[in-house]
C-alpha cells in the first residue's frame, strides 16, 4: 500500500505528459484522438456489454480520469490471487498491473463516454429485498452511476421470478434457493450467477411459546410444532408459495423427516398463506402461530410494529440464507430480447465495491448492522471463515458459484481466485 501511494504521483506525472503528447496528436490529425489502445490492449478481454466506454475505465463511470489512476495505483504491482488484485485495472490483460497497464491508462486520459441511450432492466426478484426496502436504495445506488438505465423490480418469491425469467418476461433474477438455481442455469436459462449477500432464516412465535420450542434445533422444533398440532395446542403458518422461504421450510420438514405434502392437508395447525413474507408473518402473529422468515424481514416487520413475534430458533447452519444474481441466458432462441448489456452491468456493479457498500450499510442506522451480509468482503477476506465455509457448502456449485460451462462473456466477473 505504501508502495502504491508512492507510485501515484509518478504515475499522475506520466498520465499528464502522455496526455499532452495525445492532445498534440489530435491537432495535427485535425481533432481526431488517437489515444495508446495500441496492440497492448487484448479486445478478447472486454466484454460486448462495455462496450459504450474503454478498458481504462477502470471504475466503470464513464470516464478516464484521476479516480481510474488512484484505482491502478491501489492495485499496482498486483497479480491474479493478490488480495489488491483488480481485474479492471489489468487494462493490458497480461496477468500483471505495471507500468503497461499505467501507459495504457495515460493514453485514455481524459476519455468520456457517450451514453447509451435510455433503457429498461426487468429484475425478478425475491420479497425480502423489496419488502425491507433494500431493492430501492440498491435502485436509486445503481441509477445514479447509469443514468441511462431504469430498473424495474418485479416482487415475487423465487420458484415464481424464476418462472417469470423462463419466460422471457424478465431480464434477469434475484433469488435465494440454490436447489431451484442450479436447474435454472444447467435448463439453459440463466448465466453468470454471482452470490451477493447472505443473512439467515429464523423460526418465530408467539412471545409465550406455546410450544416450548425455544432454544431448540430446527428439526427438533419443528418435530415438536407437529406433534403438538395435530393435539390442538400449536398452529404453523407456511408460505406455500415456492419461495426460496418455502423451498428452505420444505427442506426442513424432510431433514426433520416428515412430509410436507402431506401435513400442508392438516389444516387445523398447517396454514398455507401463498403469500409473501410480510403477510405470512402478519398471519402467523395474528393466529399465534409459528413460521419461518428470513431475519431482515423479521426484524424490518418487528421494528414497523407490524407483529410482536419472537425468535424462538436461532440463526444457526442450517438456517443459512444466501442471495445471488443470474443473468438471462441470451444464447437461448427464447431468450433473445433480454436487455444482456444492462444485465451484467447491474451484476457487475452489485459485486464490486460499489454495490457491496450499499448491502453492506443498509440497515445499519436502524438496526446497528446491516439486514444483509455482502459477499465480497467476506470471500476475498477470509474474515469469518466459518460463515464463507457454510455458505461454499450450500450454495456452491461443483466448488463455485457459477461452473465455467454456464459462463457467457463475462470474463472480467471470474478473474478472482475465489472464482476459479
Amino acid at each position: 500500500m505504501i508502495l502504491s501511494i508512492c507510485l501515484l504521483p509518478l504515475l499522475l506525472t506520466l498520465f499528464y505528459q502522455i496526455s499532452n503528447v495525445n492532445a498534440n496528436s489530435s491537432a495535427l490529425n485535425g481533432g481526431a484522438s488517437t489515444g495508446i489502445v495500441g496492440s497492448a490492449t487484448d479486445p478478447s478481454n472486454w466484454p460486448d456489454w462495455l462496450n459504450w466506454t474503454v478498458p481504462a475505465d477502470i471504475n466503470l463511470d464513464g470516464k478516464v480520469n484521476i479516480l481510474d489512476a488512484i484505482l491502478l495505483s491501489s492495485a499496482f504491482g498486483s497479480t491474479p490471487g493478490d488480495l489488491r488484485w483488480n481485474a479492471l485495472a489489468d487494462i493490458n490483460n497480461d496477468g500483471h498491473i505495471d507500468i503497461l497497464d499505467a501507459i495504457q491508462l495515460a493514453g485514455w486520459f481524459g476519455f468520456t463516454a457517450k451514453f447509451p441511450s435510455p433503457s429498461t432492466l426487468t429484475v425478478s426478484s425475491t420479497t425480502s429485498f423489496y419488502e425491507t426496502g433494500a431493492e430501492d436504495t440498491l435502485k436509486e445506488a445503481f441509477q445514479a452511476k447509469y443514468p441511462w438505465i431504469t430498473i424495474n423490480f418485479l416482487s415475487q418469491g423465487t420458484g415464481i421470478a424464476l418462472q417469470t425469467a423462463e419466460a422471457g418476461d424478465a431480464d434477469m433474477v434475484l433469488v435465494h434457493a440454490p436447489s431451484s438455481e442450479l436447474p435454472f442455469i444447467t435448463g439453459g436459462y440463466g448465466v453468470n450467477r454471482k452470490i451477493i449477500a447472505s443473512n439467515f432464516f429464523e423460526i418465530v412465535g408467539p412471545q409465550n411459546d406455546p410450544a416450548g420450542v425455544t432454544g431448540m434445533t430446527p428439526v427438533a422444533a419443528l418435530q415438536q410444532i407437529k406433534t403438538l398440532g395435530e393435539e390442538g395446542k400449536a398452529i404453523w403458518v407456511s408460505r406455500a408459495d415456492a419461495s426460496g422461504t418455502n423451498t428452505k421450510e420444505i427442506a426442513l420438514w424432510k431433514e426433520a423427516g416428515i412430509n410436507y405434502t402431506q401435513i400442508s392437508q392438516e389444516t387445523s395447525w398447517f396454514k398455507s398463506t401463498g403469500q409473501g413474507m410480510t403477510a405470512t408473518l402478519l398471519i402467523a402473529d395474528e393466529l399465534g402461530g409459528y413460521t419461518l422468515t428470513d431475519t431482515a424481514s423479521y426484524l424490518t416487520n418487528t421494528y414497523n410494529g407490524n407483529i410482536q413475534m419472537k425468535i424462538v430458533v436461532q440463526a444457526q447452519q442450517d438456517l443459512l440464507n444466501v442471495y445471488s444474481v443470474i443473468a438471462d441466458n441470451p444464447l437461448n432462441p427464447s431468450l433473445t430480447q433480454t436487455n444482456f448489456a444492462d444485465e451484467m452491468l447491474f451484476i457487475e456493479w452489485l459485486t464490486t465495491s460499489d454495490g457491496q457498500n450499499v448491502i453492506a450499510n443498509y440497515g445499519t442506522s436502524t438496526f446497528g448492522a446491516p439486514l444483509f451480509t455482502p459477499f465480497l468482503p467476506l470471500v476475498a477476506t477470509g474474515s469469518n471463515a466459518t460463515l464463507l465455509s457454510w455458505i461454499q457448502s450450500y450454495a456452491y456449485f461443483n466448488g463455485t458459484e457459477c461452473p465455467p460451462s454456464y459462463r457467457y462473456d463475462a470474463s472480467i466477473l471470474y478473474e478472482y481466485p475465489w472464482d476459479s
